[in-house]
């Protein structure tokens, strides 16, 4: 009986042992089968992007009549008429999305220095109550935030895009920083402070230079943020010259009188310009932002 218990348990083990081997199999084919995947991930991604590009350059009969061909030959016309039609609404996004997220960025650093340093009666509840802001849906408040702006006679304005991103912004902002800025070193703050530092030089001068990994990426956030909101500047920008590239891209062609899909589908190439730039000179202290963020240093 102990013999064919034991024959039954090496079995079992073997099997196991088998079953390992098969699912783990050999590293080299692994990473190959990763770098597919990624590939394929990558190819997927850019093939909306390929198509746009491509299509830009393209007619009408060229778009409808050889869909998936080249064009031959190449309007680069559509660009300059694109140009022309919306780069207003990307100067007016572009403005909006710079100015608040610089407010932005200035609010949320101090409140996350203030709640990750400072202690205060409170501060643990208060806290609680910020996120628990971020929990309610944007949509529930959109009608009432539309009313207060009304009242204040901000709509139509460009401060109505501006203060709003900011003051939104800041809710997710004031969390990203309190959890970065918590993992500073506190002592380095206290040598400051025996030195005969002020506090606002303290802020300034140690606070800022530490968290600009996470400063850089809570202005992308943002930038993005307001760079493709939709809704809010529809409801609220009533002026043409005022309004954002979002809504823009949407009204240009009725407004313009613009009936060519390659002009549209420059358009929307040229639009995507200042999100590519943000990112490419923002990308290494966004990741390093990201990364740190959760981390106590």
């Amino acid at each position: 009986m102990n013999a064919s218990q034991e024959t039954k348990s090496a079995a079992v083990g073997l099997a196991k042992r088998k079953k390992s081997q098969l699912f783990k199999g050999n590293p080299k084919i692994n990473q190959a089968i990763i770098i597919v995947l990624l590939g394929l991930l990558v190819v997927l991604m850019l093939v909306p992007i390929v198509f746009m590009l491509v299509s830009s350059l393209k007619s009408n009969s060229q778009i409808l009549g050889n869909f998936w061909g080249l064009p031959s030959p190449a309007r680069w016309g559509n660009y300059n008429e694109a140009f022309y039609t919306i780069w207003r609404y990307i100067i007016n996004t572009v403005v909006y999305a710079v100015v608040a997220s610089f407010f932005v960025m200035v609010l949320s650093s101090i409140s996350g220095y203030i709640f990750a340093k400072k202690d205060f009666p409170g501060k643990e509840l208060l806290f609680l109550m910020i996120l628990a802001i971020m929990m309610i849906p944007g949509i529930l408040t959109l009608i009432p935030a539309y009313v207060l702006y009304e009242n204040l006679s901000l709509t139509n304005t460009p401060w109505v895009i501006i203060i709003a991103a900011a003051a939104g912004g800041q809710v997710f902002g004031t969390f990203l920083c309190r959890t970065y800025m918590s993992g500073l070193p506190s002592e380095l703050f206290e040598a400051a402070r025996i030195d005969g530092a002020a506090e606002i030089r303290v802020f300034l001068q140690i606070v800022i230079p530490l968290s600009l990994p996470i400063l850089a990426t809570l202005f992308i956030m943002q930038s993005v943020g307001v760079y493709n909101d939709y809704i809010w500047p529809l409801l609220t920008i009533r002026d043409s010259s005022l309004q954002v590239i979002a809504v823009g891209l949407t009204i240009f062609t009725k407004q313009f009188g613009i009936t060519d899909i390659g002009t549209q589908f420059a358009a929307y190439a040229i639009s995507s310009i200042p999100l590519i730039l943000i990112f490419s000179f923002g990308m290494k202290y966004y990741i390093q932002g990201m990364t740190q963020g959760a981390l106590k240093m």
